[in-house]
């Protein structure tokens, strides 16, 4: 099994100014960390996990029908990858929609100020990627 990145590592990189790759790498990580997660878990191999067949959905199903993530975990999961989605196939993403996303996003934790344009989300990212961590 690989090792995953760090929570420092993650916080440095979700520096960017550049939206793209804010949403884009805070999604690849939260998705690393699942297939590390499927990896130890259930014993799946990478060049599995890997598979164009093996989709984000599928590895949900399987983390959620498993019990392993429930709630506002998933609920993080799920709209972080609605976002990167956004960001991956449009060349202009909504930002109405994109901020109606990270509103739902649920803290996992007490609620924080920040000053920075998606710190929300930035905060996020991190809280879902340490919960995630967990199951390791």
């Amino acid at each position: 099994m690989q090792k995953g990145p760090s929570a420092q590592k993650l916080q440095k990189i979700l520096e960017t100014t550049n939206e793209r790759d804010l949403f884009l790498v805070g999604h690849m990580y939260i998705e690393n960390t699942i297939d590390r997660i499927l990896e130890k878990k259930f014993n799946i191999p990478p060049k599995s996990i890997d598979s164009t067949l093996f989709t984000s959905n599928l590895k949900m199903d399987i983390l959620t029908e498993s019990g392993l993530i429930k709630g506002n975990l998933k609920k993080n999961v799920e709209l972080m990858s609605r976002i990167r989605n956004r960001y991956a196939h449009k060349l202009e993403p909504n930002e109405q929609r994109i901020g109606n996303y990270i509103r739902e996003l649920s803290y996992l934790g007490g609620a924080t100020a920040g000053t920075k344009k998606f710190e929300k989300y930035r905060v996020c990212v991190i809280r879902t990627f340490t919960a995630l961590e967990k199951m390791l």
